[in-house]
């Protein structure tokens, strides 16, 4: 029998012991931010979405670079809950260069503060610039506003001597949602919709199947976007299908020869046999292989069905990819023929 000195057992307990304060020392270190945020309620949340701003040409502003004071910049903001403050510091350039008075004045206001928009609302709550008289300011934008700001910067030695930046708001995408029509010609066919309350994981959208039919289910597209601004985006968005691993590991149960393939469906769907040979392979692409297929997703007995990759761009929101689940009706495709009897009996002609 092993003997155990007490000694020993407390060493062993001190052991553990120091291994688990080690262990919570480094867990609290990090969700405290290096012991600097005791707020519990904040430990496990996402950083909020920050907004952005880019110049007149396009290009990203950071709030650690001076930028030489362009004559216009766009504010892009988060599109969920509270934006963060976002700020930039831009900078006046006086001529000449070595003027011996470099101090300017900095004002900001609403362009047209009488807009529908802009009537009664006060102006710091959206965008502030530090009050300052160097030729440096901050630019420090709030929340989204839909009326034009200008700031203005003055030369104190020679008021007459002065230079603005407009600034805008964009317009912000937050998601895109997919409307395929009834088809032409398709009797019987309906509109489907992919959006966050069909066409979900757990709610799929269905679609019928016309397999020696052409007739397209044209695709239009419902734009997601942040309500206040003041410049209208564009977008341009691309659609495209293809079965997911679970339903293509299904396919194969049913017959060897199914492939993974795509479908561009950006301008619409023709759900014929070209759409399934596109999707799974001509040689699975069957009335029989596609009948049984539609029976295992009529039950959901597989965990998703074909998946529906949405990808929106723009000229001022960066591109945003949604997924939607599609599904087709087994009844839709019909049974094969598999054989024919005739009773026994007697045919006179």
């Amino acid at each position: 029998m092993a003997n155990y000195s007490k000694s020993s057992g407390f060493a062993r307990f001190w052991a553990v012991f120091m291994t688990i304060l080690l262990a919570a020392s480094i867990f609290f270190g990090i969700v405290t931010e290096g012991f600097k945020n005791w707020d519990a309620s904040t430990w496990f949340k996402k950083d909020a979405e920050k907004g952005t701003v880019i110049d007149g040409d396009g290009n990203e502003m950071n709030g650690d670079t001076v930028y030489n004071m362009p004559s216009n910049m766009v504010f892009r903001p988060a599109l969920r809950g509270a934006t963060p403050a976002t700020s930039v510091t831009i900078k006046a350039i006086i001529e000449p260069l070595d003027a011996t008075n470099q101090l300017v004045d900095w004002t900001i206001a609403f362009v047209d503060p009488a807009s529908e928009w802009a009537s009664g609302k006060t102006l710091s709550e959206y965008v502030t610039i530090t009050d300052t008289n160097e030729l440096t300011t901050t630019v420090t934008f709030k929340q989204a506003f839909g009326e034009q700001i200008i700031i203005t910067v003055t030369s104190q030695d020679n008021p007459e001597y002065t230079d603005t930046c407009t600034v805008d708001c964009s317009q912000k995408l937050g998601s895109a949602y997919v409307t395929y029509a009834a088809g032409a010609g398709l009797e019987g066919d309906t509109i489907v919709t992919l959006n966050n309350a069909t066409g979900t994981a757990s709610n799929w959208a269905i679609f019928k199947a016309y397999l020696s039919k052409d007739g397209q289910k044209a695709a239009s597209f419902t734009y997601n976007t942040t309500e206040v601004y003041t410049i209208e985006d564009t977008y341009t968005t691309t659609v495209s299908i293809s079965p997911s691993a679970a339903l293509l590991a299904e396919a194969k149960k049913i017959n060897a020869s199914a492939v993974s393939g795509s479908y561009d469906a950006s301008a619409g769907i023709t759900a014929n046999t070209d759409f399934f040979a596109q999707l799974l392979g001509a040689d699975f692409a069957t009335v029989p292989n596609l009948y049984e297929l539609g029976k295992v997703l009529d039950k959901k007995g597989v965990a998703q069905p074909f998946v529906v990759t949405v990808t929106t761009t723009s000229t001022y929101t960066e591109d945003v990819t949604d997924t939607y689940y599609l599904a087709y009706a087994a009844s839709s495709i019909g049974k094969a023929v598999t054989g024919i009897q005739i009773e026994d009996g007697t045919i006179i002609f």
